[in-house]
């Protein structure tokens, strides 16, 4: 990470901020798998942004989420760049309380780019939660009520981030889904599927999870995702796969077994079926 600066600062192991700025050309040199969430928010130029093997111009005033288990590396060209990042542990995150029964998820699975543009209003008030978490980091008084100060705003930054994104869209599927606790089923089951994926497959495992039939889960699913849950899953342990046999170093029983396959001949069937190619030849390729 050649000529980069940054500011940094952290509340335990609770969060980390931090303010980068570079000199043209900022590479980190291999992917990186995303333990929690990362929030970025880039405040000038532009980012090449790498997740899950696929690359996205991240350009100024734009607004990032990274999720638990995505493989993320980052590129810069851009003269003067600057970024504002959080990175957020798990189980911190498991202290945010947030109703998702009040968000419809359909929108946000719509909305295919990673990245969120925003004007200079919206980018300008996203900085004031940064900034407030900043200095919630920094006050050093009591790590209790600074972890209790952070998970207040964390989630009152997703509600801003919700309400910015409703008044693109409209309306109409807010209110619809503030009629409905199906989102909060689907959230659950995306945010199971995030942590079991690698070694649970079956539908009928997260349907237990949430005390419902796995019949009930895949209609969830399906009316508001458009994709089944088994399919939500099989996209999980593909891309996985693919990390493991481009990155890991594995091979491709190692990596079979990692992903809890019987063995090596029922991963490969599994992989050619879902990508049109063998784990060999994908790892080659």
């Amino acid at each position: 990470m050649k000529d980069i600066s940054a500011e940094f600062c952290a509340l335990g192991e609770s969060y980390a901020y931090a303010r980068i700025t570079s000199a043209p050309r900022m590479t980190t040199p291999t992917p990186r798998k995303i333990n929690g969430m990362i929030m970025l928010m880039v405040k000038n130029g532009s980012i090449d942004l790498e997740i899950n093997l696929q690359r996205y111009l991240i350009e100024a005033d734009s607004f990032v989420v990274l999720t638990h288990g995505a493989m993320v590396n980052m590129y810069s060209d851009s003269d003067n760049v600057e970024i504002y990042m959080m990175c957020f542990s798990t189980d911190f995150l498991h202290t945010v309380n947030i109703n998702f029964s009040a968000v419809s998820m359909q929108s946000f699975i719509d909305h295919r780019s990673p990245a969120q543009a925003m004007s200079k209003t919206e980018s300008s008030v996203i900085m004031r939660y940064f900034d407030l978490m900043r200095l919630n980091a920094t006050a050093k008084v009591s790590e209790q009520i600074e972890g209790s100060i952070a998970s207040s705003l964390l989630a009152a930054m997703f509600y801003q981030l919700v309400q910015f994104h409703y008044k693109r869209i409209g309306t109409a599927t807010a209110t619809k889904g503030q009629r409905s606790c199906r989102n909060a089923y689907v959230h659950d089951f995306i945010k199971l599927v995030h942590v079991h994926y690698s070694h649970e497959r079956s539908v009928k495992f997260y349907a237990d999870k949430l005390c419902i039939s796995p019949k009930y889960l895949s209609l969830l699913v399906k009316e508001v995702t458009g994709k089944s849950a088994a399919r939500w899953i099989d996209e999980f342990v593909t891309m996985e796969a693919k990390n493991l046999l481009r990155f890991s170093g594995k091979n491709v029983q190692q990596v079979a077994y990692a992903l809890n396959f019987s063995n090596q001949s029922s991963f490969g069937k599994y992989f050619k079926h879902m990508t049109g190619q063998s784990p060999t030849e994908y790892q080659k390729s």
